[in-house]
């Protein structure tokens, strides 16, 4: 299921309204570069003078983010070369009311 900021993300490239920012290729291909099972746990939040911030969902995948953050740093800068990508911050995500 597609979280309501990338849907929209999605509605306004798909009408020409949203410029190609140097960004949009690690929001959009953040499952890509975190492969399927990390992906399924964690989610780009943003990016801040050249660190990625990552929410995860349990404490074992910020672990997880942290043993393979050599690798999610490389596939990042392969997604978007034309952003500077330093390393990665992890955050817990809290969960809402369900």
């Amino acid at each position: 299921m597609k979280k309501v900021g990338d849907l929209l993300r999605d509605y306004l490239r798909d009408r020409g309204w949203l410029s190609g920012s140097p960004y949009d290729p690690l929001f959009s291909g953040w499952q890509e570069i975190a492969g399927s099972a990390m992906g399924a746990h964690t989610r780009l939040a943003d990016v801040q003078a050249g660190f990625l911030i990552v929410d995860v969902d349990h404490p074992g995948w910020m672990q997880m983010v942290r043993l393979r953050e050599a690798s999610l740093l490389d596939a990042a800068r392969r997604a978007a070369p034309a952003v500077t990508v330093e390393g990665i911050r992890v955050r817990l995500r809290e969960k809402g009311p369900q």
